[in-house]
């Protein structure tokens, strides 16, 4: 899923803070990390980057938004280190290879965060009451929710507790939908890519206001490998 324009303008750097609200958990937690450290570790940013990209940042914009974040470092720093690792998931330098954003099945099963780091799928690497935490940061205190998320989350069911949240947070947009459509409330299908989770919180919160959006299947087949540096 990617968002070109929303609101009839272009995505910039400036007004990612703003979006945050209609991320899933999983780049939550990677954005409320790097405004509180200042950094990302290397998964954490190729996670993040691609997630942003998906949403619709341009790789002018992904540089501004990268070098503001990482307001600890100089521009020189910066320039060495990472500029060419933005160029490269935009597909401009090295194999020159346009790098999709990470289906959920990636992040659930591929580059497992170790001690440390911060990437992956939150409802498969938390422990439980750091996710119910991280829930409430949502706006979700529903117990009944909470429940069945632990409950998902205990049975593997990663997917179901992020599309169980998702109808939660949107259950007054789905209401209206169903009522306009007089299709069945709910989701009819989980949701199996962060881009998706944003794409279709965006327009139920908005209806109507973002332009240019596609939808394509999500890459699950893997190949995100990148010769990035690490730190």
């Amino acid at each position: 899923m990617t968002a070109t324009t929303l609101n009839g303008a272009s995505l910039t750097a400036a007004v990612v803070d703003d979006l945050v609200q209609y991320f899933p958990m999983c780049a939550r937690q990677l954005h409320t990390t790097l405004r509180r450290e200042k950094k990302l570790l290397h998964n954490g940013r190729l996670q993040y980057g691609l997630f942003l990209k998906g949403v619709g940042l341009s790789v002018d914009e992904a540089l501004i938004f990268w070098r503001k974040s990482f307001s600890l470092i100089d521009d020189d720093e910066f320039q060495k280190k990472y500029r060419y690792n933005v160029r490269h998931a935009y597909g401009l330098e090295g194999t020159r290879r346009n790098y999709k954003p990470m289906s959920c099945q990636q992040i659930i099963m591929e580059r497992r965060p170790t001690a440390g780091q911060i990437h992956g799928c939150p409802y498969r690497e938390m422990a439980i009451d750091n996710l119910v935490v991280g829930l409430g940061t949502m706006g979700i205190s529903d117990k009944d929710v909470i429940r069945h998320v632990r409950e998902d989350v205990e049975a593997k069911k990663f997917h179901v507790a992020c599309s169980r949240v998702f109808e939660h947070i949107h259950a007054k947009e789905l209401k209206r939908e169903k009522e306009a459509s007089g299709m069945p409330v709910g989701l009819t299908e989980n949701i199996i890519h962060p881009n998706e989770y944003f794409t279709r919180s965006f327009m139920l919160k908005n209806p109507g206001s973002m332009e240019g959006a596609t939808t394509a299947a999500p890459d699950a087949s893997g190949g995100n490998e990148q010769s990035m540096e690490t730190d």
